[in-house]
C-alpha cells in the first residue's frame, strides 16, 4: 500500500491532491486484487479513471512546472509521455483480456512503482521553483 508523505509535496496544492487522489485509486486496486474478483463495472471504472487522471493531471503538472520555469519541465514532458504510452498499452490489453488478475496486478505494479519513482525524482523538483517565485 502506498503511503503519502510530506516527502512527496510538491508545493503545489493542485497538484499534490491530484498526486494523492492517483495513490487512493492505485490503493483501491490492490485492496480489489486481495479479495473476490470485482465486478466488471468497478474495475472499468478504474481504467477510466488511470485514462482520465494521465490526460489531465499531465497537462496540469506541466503547465504549472512551465510557469514556474522549473529545469524538469522537459523531463517531465518526457516521462509522461512514456507513461502516456504505457497506459495506452495497458488499456488495450484489458479491452482484449477483460479485468483478469494479472492484467490488474500488472497495472497496479507498473502505476505503483512510476507514481512514486516518478514524484521523487521529477515532481518534487517544482517545490523549489514555486519557493522561489514566492520570494
Amino acid at each position: 500500500m502506498l503511503m503519502w508523505s510530506d516527502a512527496l509535496a510538491t508545493g503545489s496544492t493542485l497538484v499534490d491532491l491530484q498526486h494523492q487522489r492517483l495513490i487512493e485509486n492505485i490503493n483501491a486496486l490492490e485492496a480489489m486484487l486481495s479479495g473476490p474478483p470485482p465486478p466488471r463495472e468497478t474495475c472499468d471504472q478504474l481504467v477510466n479513471f488511470l485514462e482520465k487522471y494521465v490526460n489531465t493531471h499531465f497537462k496540469l503538472e506541466e503547465i504549472c512546472m512551465e510557469s514556474y520555469r522549473c529545469p524538469a519541465h522537459a523531463q517531465n514532458q518526457r516521462e509522461h509521455t512514456e507513461f502516456l504510452g504505457v497506459v495506452t498499452q495497458f488499456k488495450e490489453r484489458y479491452r482484449v483480456e477483460g479485468p483478469k488478475p494479472e492484467v490488474l496486478r500488472s497495472l497496479h505494479h507498473v502505476a505503483s512503482e512510476w507514481i512514486v519513482q516518478h514524484i521523487l525524482r521529477v515532481d518534487i523538483q517544482l517545490k523549489g521553483c514555486m519557493g522561489a517565485h514566492r520570494s
